[in-house]
């Protein structure tokens, strides 16, 4: 978990650097998207695109009221934590799940060994699955570095618990979206840009978090 939280911090810290630098040629900007006018949350589409966590569509637009997946969810997450173009080939040599995907299995598997995510039961991840708010907040507080069994994240109460912790950390500031509703590609970016600006956890030796 040590490198994840190294990883994520260096994320934040190149979210620090784009006010201070150019741009590479092979990011993605948020100007360069068709439908930049359709898009409310302008701030955190565009830092989230230009590191490489979001990318547009063949047709350029960003389509910012899209579900998001499962799969792309799973995508997202790795690039957050390890940066754009991270390497999970080790990952896909053997799939947790039946019905993933190549392109998404490494991703998936990846995420799955970090305690991030899970299945639907019998074996299956449903990757174009969509996602609600909380579903998505209790994968971010995980990769936070938070335990989903002390903080409760998993259970009857996982919902409750989940929305006290993600209003605690600021992962739905600015969001005004219901906890149960599915999640759009631009409500995602902004719970993305949040956790980048929330604090990374660990724990002690009595299972007490420390910021």
């Amino acid at each position: 978990m040590r490198n994840l939280k190294r990883a994520l911090s260096l994320a934040l810290a190149s979210v620090m650097l784009l006010g201070m630098m150019v741009v590479g040629s092979s990011a993605k900007g948020i100007d360069d998207f068709t439908d930049k006018a359709e898009i409310v949350n302008q701030d955190a589409v565009a830092v989230t695109s230009a590191i490489g966590m979001f990318e547009g569509y063949e047709d350029g637009s960003f389509g910012p009221e899209n579900v998001v997946t499962r799969a792309e969810m799973a995508v997202i997450i790795c690039t957050m934590l390890y940066g754009a173009g991270v390497s999970v080939n080790q990952f896909a040599e053997t799939s947790v799940f039946t019905d993933v995907p190549a392109w998404a299995q490494g991703y998936v598997n990846l995420c799955s060994s970090l305690g991030i995510v899970a299945g639907v039961g019998d074996g299956k991840f449903d990757p174009n699955g969509s996602l609600t708010t909380l579903q998505f907040a209790k994968m971010l507080l995980v990769a936070l570095g938070y335990d989903a069994k002390i903080e409760g994240f998993v259970g009857t109460d996982w919902s409750i618990n989940v929305s006290a912790k993600a209003n605690q950390v600021g992962l739905l500031n600015g969001l005004d979206v219901g906890a149960n509703a599915t999640l759009t590609r631009e409500q995602a970016a902004k719970m993305c840009l949040n956790t980048l600006k929330a604090p990374l956890v660990e724990y002690d030796t009595k299972g007490s978090t420390i910021t």
